[in-house]
């Protein structure tokens, strides 16, 4: 993809970018139900850099989207917290700039679209915000570029396929201008082509936009093949961080399925790095 239309000049060097913390979860606490023992996220800890691709791999219901969440404020935690360029999720006078700077995909894409129109679903939010018709037509048009859907604009999202709705959904998300895309499970409704054409996508925002992405996933060839770090939870803990490299140094494995395997499969204990 050479398209680049949000570029405003080169984009910064990855490693310097990637100084900066954007995310922070301080043992983060929470529970779906206050009246039972377990924990969905027990007692969380990690940062994220910006301009970083970070994985989050783990078993379903260890508690990844629950992450996933905090970090855009749709849940808050039951104790510890949550930042986002060091804005509190807590303070409800910093939600509106916690989600212009956090955007979410999720896994249905039929959930995220609300027209009957590509272009006029990528455009939704933006209306709603009151962003000015001459921008707002030259952020929709940007976005579906970007996408690779430029030529779908007038068609209907219901006549799309998977991965192309799951394009709909990023470009409007994409259209917002967020600093980092949350991407939960946004792949798992795919077929194989749908998951190759919103990952290229993704790979693309990432590397030449230079937006953080946490994609919480279970395709382990995604987390290998595009990750700079992978996170591994296990029962509502943070059981490991680290690139691949150090994954494998931990646990003497080669790949990182067995690295996964060997840490899940631990009863305590992981890397940080």
């Amino acid at each position: 993809m050479g398209y680049s239309p949000f570029q405003r000049g080169a984009p910064p060097e990855r490693e310097t970018q990637m100084e900066e913390t954007i995310l922070t979860a301080q043992n983060l606490k929470f529970r779906y139900d206050s009246d039972q023992p377990v924990y969905a996220l027990d007692g969380v800890s990690t940062e994220v850099k910006r301009g970083e691709f970070v994985a989050v791999l783990g078993a379903n219901g260890c508690g990844k989207s629950t992450l996933a969440k905090h970090f855009n404020a749709i849940l808050l935690p039951e104790s510890g917290k949550v930042y986002v360029e060091g804005m509190d999720t807590a303070d409800d006078d910093k939600i509106y700039d916690i989600r212009q700077t956090v955007g979410m995909v999720f896994q249905n894409p039929d959930n995220q679209i609300v027209a009957t129109v590509v272009e006029e679903d990528v455009a939704f939010a933006l209306e709603n915000l009151g962003v000015p018709p001459e921008e707002m037509r030259r952020r929709v048009d940007d976005s579906m570029k970007m996408a690779g859907i430029y030529e779908y604009r007038e068609r209907a999202p219901h006549n799309l396929s998977g991965g192309q709705k799951q394009r709909v959904a990023i470009a409007g998300v994409v259209a917002m201008r967020p600093d980092c895309l949350i991407l939960d499970e946004a792949t798992a409704m795919l077929d194989p082509r749908g998951r190759e054409q919103v990952m290229q996508t993704i790979h693309y925002l990432n590397r030449n936009m230079g937006i953080t992405v946490v994609s919480i996933t279970h395709y382990m060839e995604e987390a290998e093949q595009l990750s700079d770090r992978i996170a591994i939870m296990v029962s509502g803990k943070l059981r490991a961080v680290g690139t691949l490299s150090e994954l494998e140094a931990l646990t003497g494995e080669k790949g990182l399925e067995n690295a996964f395997i060997k840490i899940a499969e631990a009863r305590e204990g992981g890397v940080n790095a």
